[in-house]
């Protein structure tokens, strides 16, 4: 008897994914075929196959349809950590998660502050900051965008060392829909969940040194962070 609902292809579809019934890296059949398989309307398989890319379990790749990604590997990150401990920290996540991955820097440049981001590291309206662009990848797949800000001036080697022993961090997070820019960048669907995360790391007299804006695919990046102190308002 053919499923008649669109929970039920979904679920089934989902299964048949998981379970290597449909491998990794190859196409979806078409959604006519799917139709007849299923006996169900294109709006029902429209409707699958959306839930199945908010799910990370496939991606459209033009010319060649749904193509399947297979199950998504999640890994947890710290984000009360200072920036140089991060891409060997990200590195170490991917190995407990049986997998691979890096955090890479791929551009540093000198750029006016931003009325944002002067603000945030309390400094004069387009004062100098240096920017660095990262990229965080699990197998490949772009999965975290980074941009890291800080002062050209209050940076130097003994605010290096301040940091790393007495730094403070102020974190906020937030949950948004992903722009279409974003969505084709993180490989989802238009509106699905991204983490928007910023981190102020100060030093010990409150004084910001850095500024982190990240945006990370919720499906595949979990922020843990452990044995953090209590705080009161």
């Amino acid at each position: 008897m053919p499923v008649v609902r669109f929970p039920e292809v979904l679920t089934d579809l989902r299964t048949k994914i998981l379970d290597g019934t449909h491998p990794a890296g190859e196409p979806l059949a078409h959604t006519e075929d799917l139709m007849r398989t299923y006996g169900v309307s294109r709006q029902v398989i429209t409707n699958a196959m959306r839930a199945l890319k908010e799910e990370g379990l496939v991606w459209r790749v033009a010319n060649k349809g749904m193509i399947v990604l297979g199950p998504a590997v999640v890994i947890q990150i710290p984000m009360a950590i200072d920036f140089r401990d991060e891409p060997t920290a990200w590195a170490a996540a991917c190995r407990r998660a049986g997998t691979t991955g890096h955090l890479t820097t791929v551009l540093s440049r000198a750029t006016p502050a931003t009325e944002e981001v002067a603000h945030n590291l309390r400094l004069p309206a387009k004062a100098k900051v240096i920017i660095s662009e990262i990229r965080g990848e699990i197998e490949g797949q772009l999965v975290c965008l980074d941009q890291l800000y800080w002062s050209r001036e209050r940076h130097d080697a003994g605010s290096y060392d301040v940091e790393r022993s007495t730094g403070l961090v102020e974190l906020q997070t937030r949950v948004r829909p992903a722009g279409p820019k974003e969505a084709l960048t993180f490989r989802v669907s238009r509106g699905s969940p991204l983490l928007d995360l910023t981190r102020i790391t100060c030093n010990q007299a409150g004084e910001p040194l850095q500024l982190l804006r990240r945006l990370a695919n919720p499906q595949r990046v979990h922020i843990v962070d452990q044995r953090l102190p209590l705080t009161s308002p």
